[in-house]
């Protein structure tokens, strides 16, 4: 009797075991190819995640170019009071070794400063605001004001991502006319030479009293788009100013 009773636990225990191994082996076979499923779209994204680093720019600029144009004219500026007066100024300006009186006003920081044309390249009309802040990039080109003002003797340094408002300044040619253009004064410029330099060389950028000249410059990566550290300048030399009436507010 006793043997009998040993002989069922043993064949209950073997079926218990077979049952076991069985639903084990419908969940390896269920879950495999789910997990082998997972790993290949984990590899897939990967290979994936440096292209779309590398176009990220562009989608940017399909998806919001037409956005950033629209919102680059508003003249809000959110960095000064609405009520603060024009800074109008008089100032020399040598010519030929005579020295003519002009008016200039002088812009506050986030202001929009001026127009931008360089029609052989396509750029026309961009609009360039008092500062470089991100704020200020997304809406237009960013006048740079460590540098000489618009109409003042010296070197004029305008800024912009290569995504968006200087997207197309690779495009820019030596002896292209390019034209500055404010609310007292409108430059023209030659374009004298392309440059590619390190963002930490100051050459380009610093003021120069006593020359004429106006930088662009942008971020510089072999024709992609996106932030480098390499920057590509376009120097440009002074070919004439022409003032425009002002009036001076009385003090």
């Amino acid at each position: 009797m006793s043997e009998r009773n040993s002989a069922k636990a043993e064949h209950a225990h073997h079926r218990k075991h077979s049952s076991s191994n069985k639903v084990l082996r419908t969940v390896t076979f269920v879950l495999t190819p789910f997990l082998m499923l997972l790993f290949v779209l984990g590899v897939f994204l990967l290979v994936l995640l440096k292209p779309y680093n590398d176009a990220k720019p562009y989608i940017k600029l399909v998806f919001s170019n037409e956005v950033t144009r629209t919102n680059g004219d508003s003249q809000v500026n959110l960095y000064r009071p609405d009520d603060l007066e024009l800074n109008v100024k008089e100032i020399e300006i040598e010519k030929d070794e005579v020295k003519e009186s002009h008016t200039i006003v002088y812009p506050y920081y986030g202001d929009l400063y001026a127009t931008l044309n360089i029609e052989n390249a396509g750029m026309k009309d961009l609009p360039v605001y008092c500062g470089c802040a991100d704020d200020l990039l997304e809406k237009g080109v960013g006048w740079f004001n460590g540098s000489n003002y618009i109409g003042k003797v010296g070197n004029v340094v305008l800024a912009a991502h290569n995504h968006t408002y200087f997207y197309l300044l690779p495009q820019v040619k030596e002896g292209d006319i390019v034209t500055l253009e404010t609310s007292y004064v409108k430059m023209t410029y030659i374009v004298k030479e392309k440059v590619i330099y390190h963002k930490s060389d100051l050459t380009y950028v610093m003021p120069m009293d006593g020359t004429d000249r106006l930088t662009m410059f942008t971020c510089w990566n072999n024709g992609m788009l996106g932030m480098s550290d390499e920057r590509l300048g376009v120097i440009c030399d002074l070919v004439s100013r022409e003032w425009k009436e002002v009036e001076v507010p009385k003090e």
